[in-house]
């Protein structure tokens, strides 16, 4: 079936992506660190077990693989009508979650949501220890996972002892903060606000976002309900698709900027 206009604009404009998609790929596979002297060398000295500059590093790096991912379907030919909105929900948070926490220029502001979003990941953590701990381990399982989370008891700690307030990862507010950072214009940045909330439907399997999607033909005169279709649309696909990328593409340039010795 021929595509529209409108469809072969979209998908180039996805397509356009892939070298810089690449690159960044190619820079996933050897360890980054901060220039020393730089804003985020700085910035990690605050805690050394785990460096602001990686916390940053592994969102950027985590969008890139899910903006991949949806391409390598793209290229497959195949356009899915929920999942693929999945994968871009992932893209679009680790973004988000760089953007937000290198964005400010105040250094304190830096390291608070840095600590924050760790402070997460050890909470997450400790709910997931907490569940092993409650199936029946073998001994040695349980002496293994005994330590672990002694060890992330303490690393838990240790953030709070540093932290200046008790905020917790808010992603809701991760989009609109980064989404504010990035997009100078105001219809860019009601976009990405609107996606977040319209991709959380996809990823919790709720069908109102897909009926955003869906072409419907006439309902049954009995009971008031139509058929529809949803075949998957390039357009659809490329807002969020080149939302989360303009928003990586601004990542990688403040991790850049940051990591640099004055």
């Amino acid at each position: 079936m021929a595509i529209t206009e409108a469809q072969r604009a979209a998908l180039e404009q996805m397509l356009d992506t892939a070298t810089d998609l690449d690159r960044w790929r190619l820079r996933a596979h050897r360890v980054e660190e901060p220039e020393r002297g730089s804003e985020l060398a700085v910035d990690d000295e605050i805690f050394q077990h785990m460096a602001i500059s990686q916390l940053a590093r592994l969102s950027l790096t985590a969008a890139g693989e899910h903006l991949r991912l949806a391409l390598d379907a793209i290229n497959a030919k195949q356009l899915y009508p929920s999942s693929h909105f999945t994968v871009l929900r992932g893209a679009l948070v680790g973004a988000s979650q760089a953007v937000w926490i290198l964005g400010p220029q105040n250094r304190d502001v830096r390291r608070e949501r840095g600590l924050t979003v760790l402070s997460e990941m050890y909470a997450q953590m400790d709910k997931y220890y907490a569940f092993l701990d409650s199936t029946g381990l073998e001994p040695d399982d349980r002496a293994d996972l005994d330590d672990q989370r002694l060890w992330l008891g303490e690393r838990r700690d240790d953030v709070v002892s540093i932290r200046h307030t008790g905020a917790t990862l808010k992603l809701t507010e991760v989009i609109g903060a980064a989404a504010d950072y990035a997009f100078a214009d105001l219809p860019s940045r009601d976009a990405a606000r609107r996606l977040w909330r319209e991709m959380s439907a996809d990823a919790h399997v709720l069908g109102w976002s897909l009926f955003q999607r869906t072409t419907f033909g006439a309902p049954d005169r009995r009971s008031g309900v139509g058929e529809g279709k949803a075949p998957g649309s390039p357009e659809h696909i490329a807002e969020p698709f080149i939302a989360s990328y303009k928003l990586l593409r601004c990542g990688w340039s403040l991790f850049d900027r940051r990591c640099e010795a004055p």
